[in-house]
């Protein structure tokens, strides 16, 4: 019996890396996040967060705030001439210590300066602070606990899994924890935040708002339904990608030329070869993740979905990430994938004999 324990011991020791069990617990939150759902409010009311979803949620919120529509929040969104992205609603995370609103100061190194000019985009920020105060956005907020908190239970279900062994792979030393906005004046999609820039404390977090897309349970509420797979693991490979990204800004622009004029690409604003690279990664990612965890068919599904909308190298790439880091864990991080890639494309797609 010795014998056979030292054995057992001795074996579970030979286990290659990757089949050994992350420790690290990951933690799930979801929420409607005040100064997010804030943002989403004014911008709604100021025609700039199109939304053609029905549901009952908007229009209490319409009864509720459209008395407010005047108000000088929203007149100065309306008459913006800056183009506005819906994920400006993101700023929404630098209020904090509610219902006393407060809010940090936004980085001077951030990206939302190149669209809207510094002095007015604070400016507008301190007006949707006193539309905060003006309308009571507080007792709003806290009237539709139960919906929020009803629609956090029922997508909490779902993201258990997918969390789990996301974070298996990519939580390294630290709990990779995790915080879901939900959204429910978006209907355009998902998007990742960086919460470093936004909010203290919120480091090692995958932060993403998700819209409400329709969907509906049996008796007829509001459910946030979607591939928890995914999303997920779309969103959250976005979160570690971005970073390391950074460090490798020369090599990526150094293939710029692999970048096809493609309408399907153009459909979803991707035109330059570093924001098709960012989304590249985050979608093979995701591939890679099916390729392991899910069966045949979902894994063939997303691949063609991916390809289908212009990600010509997601096979290729997705398979780099695939044997090298997430079915054996050969180059020990992520980051360590990357010249595998760059090489991979340069020898497959970049030579001209090759192809």
């Amino acid at each position: 019996m010795k014998k056979l324990f030292i054995l057992l011991i001795a074996c579970y020791l030979l286990l290659p890396a990757f089949a050994q069990p992350n420790n690290n617990k990951p933690g799930l939150t979801i929420t409607v996040q005040e100064g997010i759902e804030l943002l989403s409010v004014v911008q709604y009311l100021g025609g700039q967060l199109s939304n053609f979803t029905p549901s009952s949620y908007k229009q209490e919120l319409k009864t509720y705030f459209l008395p407010y529509r005047n108000h000088a929040a929203v007149t100065t969104m309306f008459l913006f001439s800056y183009r506005i992205f819906p994920d400006l609603t993101e700023l929404g995370m630098l209020f904090y210590d509610f219902p006393h609103i407060k809010m940090r100061p936004l980085s001077d190194s951030s990206s939302w300066y190149k669209y809207i000019p510094r002095k007015e985009l604070q400016h507008y920020l301190q007006l949707c602070m006193q539309f905060y105060k003006d309308t009571r956005f507080h007792a709003f907020y806290t009237s539709h606990q139960p919906d929020y908190a009803t629609w956090a239970d029922a997508l909490k279900k779902d993201m258990q899994e997918p969390v789990a062994l996301f974070s298996h792979h990519f939580a390294g030393t630290q709990p990779l924890n995790w915080m879901i906005c939900l959204d429910p004046l978006n209907d355009w999609g998902a998007h990742t935040i960086v919460p470093g820039k936004l909010s203290d404390g919120l480091q090692n977090y995958v932060v993403y708002q998700v819209g409400y897309f329709g969907d509906k349970n049996a008796t007829g509420q509001m459910v946030f339904k979607m591939n928890a797979f995914d999303i997920s693991w779309h969103e959250g490979a976005h979160a570690i990608s971005d970073g390391i990204l950074k460090n490798y800004r020369a090599q990526v622009d150094s293939l710029s030329s692999l970048l096809k004029n493609d309408a399907a690409l153009n459909k979803q604003n991707i035109s330059d070869w570093p924001h098709y690279f960012d989304e590249l990664i985050a979608r093979s990612i995701s591939i890679a993740l099916h390729k392991q965890y899910r069966s045949q068919a979902d894994y063939e599904k997303l691949l063609k979905m991916e390809t289908g909308r212009g990600f010509i190298h997601a096979r290729d790439v997705a398979d780099v990430i695939y044997d090298n880091f997430i079915h054996e864990n050969k180059t020990g991080s992520l980051s360590g994938v990357f010249p595998l890639i760059f090489n991979m494309l340069k020898e497959r797609y970049n030579n001209p004999k090759a192809q």
